[in-house]
């Protein structure tokens, strides 16, 4: 009888979702100038200090071992942030069947999943996409994925965290926005048509 009735509701969103008919989806995709100015730091920190090791020079004051391991970090940081630059696949996806996210890779988030939704300033990630679930409206690994991340960032931003308050306790996942090709400002303004077609 319980399965029943849920399919039921399942039955009944998909007509709601078909008399509505169909919106645009939103795709976005990490912008190649933005981390490339980013990884232009990373990579002159990774050849003055690898040229440093090899000559002899003391420039950071830690000696040949330090100056290894800073041009191993910046190589590496430069190769992180090239490697998303060029990432051709969309790094976010909202559409009429809901949200998919890659990073973090919860996977499909359902729209009737969703609990609440915004955007944020955040400390350290500079600006972020908050979506609180329903975690038992989930495939189990994403719903795993979900539990794990509960206040993960709610110290970085008072507005993370006033967020998280008013999701009284519903697992939320934060999706860098800022590095994305289109603007923020262009992203909030199609995410709230998306969330007025959707009734969230």
């Amino acid at each position: 009888m319980q399965e029943r009735k849920e399919e039921d509701k399942k039955g009944a969103r998909r007509k709601k979702k078909r008399d509505k008919g169909r919106s645009e989806p939103i795709v976005a995709y990490n912008s190649k100038l933005k981390l490339g100015i980013l990884a232009g730091p990373c990579v002159l920190v990774a050849g003055v200090s690898l040229t440093a090791a090899i000559t002899g020079q003391d420039i950071l004051g830690g000696g040949t071992m330090l100056h290894l391991s800073g041009a191993f970090i910046g190589a590496l940081t430069a190769f992180v942030l090239l490697q998303m630059a060029f990432d051709k696949k969309p790094i976010l996806i909202i559409d009429d069947e809901g949200i998919r996210c890659r990073r973090p890779d919860v996977g499909l988030i359902p729209w009737h999943a969703v609990v609440g939704i915004g955007t944020s300033k955040a400390t350290l990630l500079r600006r972020v996409l908050m979506i609180a679930v329903d975690d038992n409206e989930l495939e189990p690994q994403a719903a795993r994925h979900m539990r794990r991340r509960v206040g993960m960032f709610a110290a970085f931003s008072p507005q993370a965290a006033k967020f998280e308050g008013q999701m009284l306790g519903w697992p939320s996942i934060h999706v860098p926005i800022s590095y994305f090709g289109m603007s923020v400002n262009e992203l909030e303004k199609q995410l709230a048509e998306k969330v007025q077609f959707h009734g969230k």
